[in-house]
């Protein structure tokens, strides 16, 4: 069979869906500059739009801000790997077998509604206030939610999969990795790339207590000193690395699973 071309970039709906994706921020930025130079909004709340590129520069050169965005790149990353590794079998299980569902669906729900907050002075209390309670913190946030989310997307394979595979010959045993996990997959990724933006706001969270470098750390400490730009382009550097994260799981997705039909 011969190979199916692959189909042009249509760069007139990319540039349409750039537009429109700038649109909401467009308009933030409008309303924004109205605030400050219209209704004169005083700097200590607001600060003028047009200063942040200034004070991103500052930030990088006088307080090497970079050195904190590595540092809470790695925290990120090691708690939601940590995350993935860990919630994905337990969801599987827990969607493929009714029984591991009733065991631990109560557990986890139960889980899952505590405020992580609360989880940061016993985190303090176990692993001190070093990276390893950083990664805790952003690990209870997303393990949780995560496994309900995996379990979900085990339970929604059609039993027809099942039954196809066991009248061409599939054992019992052989049905996961051969049915369960690649019918559920896009849906396990999709679960991933929305925990990961769960688990850069739970950085903040534990980076506010107890900290001594990283973004909320930074954050803080400008907090301190009434340094409101700062606050704001610290702001923007996490927003930015959000959706320079989520653009990357969207690429991911693209690129693993080929043969599922994206609405984007």
């Amino acid at each position: 069979m011969a190979e199916q071309k692959r189909k042009p970039v249509n760069w007139q709906l990319v540039a349409r869906n750039v537009l429109l994706g700038a649109i909401p921020f467009l308009v933030l930025a409008g309303a924004w500059i109205c605030a400050v130079h219209v209704y004169h909004v005083k700097p200590i709340f607001l600060p003028p739009l047009e200063k942040l590129p200034q004070t991103l520069v500052e930030m990088f050169v006088e307080d090497k801000i970079h050195k904190d965005i590595l540092v809470s790149v790695f925290r990120v990353l090691a708690g939601f790997l940590l995350a993935v590794i860990l919630a994905t079998p337990l969801g599987m299980l827990m969607g493929y077998n009714k029984h591991a569902s009733q065991t631990f669906a109560p557990f986890m729900g139960f889980i899952r509604y505590l405020p992580v907050p609360v989880f940061v002075p016993l985190t303090l209390l176990w692993f001190g206030s070093g990276d390893p309670q950083k990664m805790s913190i952003i690990f209870l946030g997303a393990f949780f939610q995560l496994v309900l989310m995996i379990e979900d997307a085990a339970k929604n394979v059609p039993p027809e999969y099942y039954e196809a595979a066991r009248m061409l010959g599939a054992p019992r045993y052989d049905l996961v990795l051969r049915v369960l996990l690649p019918a559920s997959a896009p849906q396990i990724f999709d679960s991933y790339r929305i925990c990961i933006g769960w688990a850069w706001t739970y950085l903040v969270v534990a980076e506010l207590v107890g900290a001594s470098n990283g973004i909320g750390y930074f954050i803080l400490r400008a907090q301190r000193y009434l340094l409101v730009p700062k606050i704001f382009a610290a702001m923007l550097i996490i927003g930015i690395l959000g959706l320079l994260t989520d653009l990357l799981f969207i690429m991911l997705s693209r690129l693993l699973f080929r043969w599922k039909t994206h609405s984007r």
